[in-house]
């Protein structure tokens, strides 16, 4: 989705600038509140969660001016040319106290925040733009008879209080839920960009197969989105090979970026289930998806 190669620029603001006053609106505060959950947002991202398909030149301007006012940070991406460079938004020192002033996050969700220069020197930047590019896609999907709603990172993560120690339980990229003829489908998804190991992603999957609820399993999903075809098929033949019993316990749904290019195609048959794999010989064994399926069967 990006080069490996950034060049992000934080954009300086002047003092004059920087004596501007926002006000905290209900507008204001939704955006302040989507820049916490998923960190970075440009403003066609905000737009597609707002649902303000006429309004894309008024949002530039109020992110502008919340960017003057000191509660927004700037970052320009690089990328050759300096025409169309895209301007992703993040919350400042002074947004991030507004946010933990007007809503219910925990303390210690508020410090994990990271700053412009965690972006600039990691491949943080590359994840979560990945996630805000997504998720903000399948946010324009609600279509008759089918509403959407979105937690991000932030209200996503869940903790437990084990041995004096708060501990991860569901720690997923973003949420997602759709209200479907009267039934709430929960969809946890996690976003795999990079080769991580097998073992982790394992490790993650076992957590929510330990911690979901009997009662829960029924409307709840675990999607999987990687970056390539590849990383796909090599995932089920992991889970396939060495833990079956995971997707007979747990709706897992797979895709890849190839696949999610538009906000049409998540609601098309692009995902693999176990039942769609196979197994096959060629010098080695692989895992093949032969065929995909929708979401939801009755979209």
């Amino acid at each position: 989705m990006f080069s490996p190669k950034l060049n992000l620029v934080v954009s300086p603001r002047s003092g004059t600038d920087a004596s501007y006053t926002p006000d905290l609106n209900e507008t204001t505060l939704k955006i302040l509140s989507l820049l916490f959950e998923f960190k970075i947002a440009t403003a066609i991202h905000i737009a597609r969660f707002l649902g303000e398909d006429e309004a894309y030149r008024y949002l530039y301007m109020k992110l502008r001016r919340l960017w003057q006012g000191g509660l927004l940070e700037s970052l320009q991406l690089y990328q050759g040319t300096r025409v169309g460079m895209p301007v992703y938004y993040m919350l400042s020192k002074e947004g991030l106290e507004v946010v933990g002033r007007h809503h219910h996050f925990e303390r210690s969700y508020l410090k994990t925040y990271p700053s412009p220069k965690t972006f600039i020197s990691s491949n943080l930047f590359q994840h979560e733009a990945g996630i805000v590019e997504l998720a903000s896609l399948e946010a324009r999907a609600a279509h008759d008879g089918c509403t959407i709603t979105f937690l991000g990172e932030m209200s996503s993560l869940s903790r437990e209080a084990r041995s004096d120690k708060r501990v991860e339980v569901f720690t997923p990229d973003y949420t997602v839920f759709y209200q479907l003829n009267n039934v709430k489908e929960t969809v946890y998804t996690e976003f795999e960009r990079s080769n991580k190991s097998t073992t982790a992603i394992l490790r993650k999957i076992e957590r929510y197969d330990c911690n979901l609820e009997p009662n829960e399993r029924e409307h709840v999903t675990l999607r999987l989105i990687f970056d390539n075809e590849r990383m796909e098929r090599s995932f089920w033949y992991t889970i396939v090979m060495n833990k079956p019993h995971l997707a007979q316990n747990i709706r897992i749904l797979t895709t890849n970026l190839i696949l999610v290019q538009t906000t049409e195609q998540f609601l098309k048959p692009i995902y693999a289930t176990e039942g769609s794999i196979n197994l096959r010989r060629d010098g080695r064994v692989i895992a093949e998806v032969e065929e995909r399926v929708k979401l939801f069967s009755n979209f």
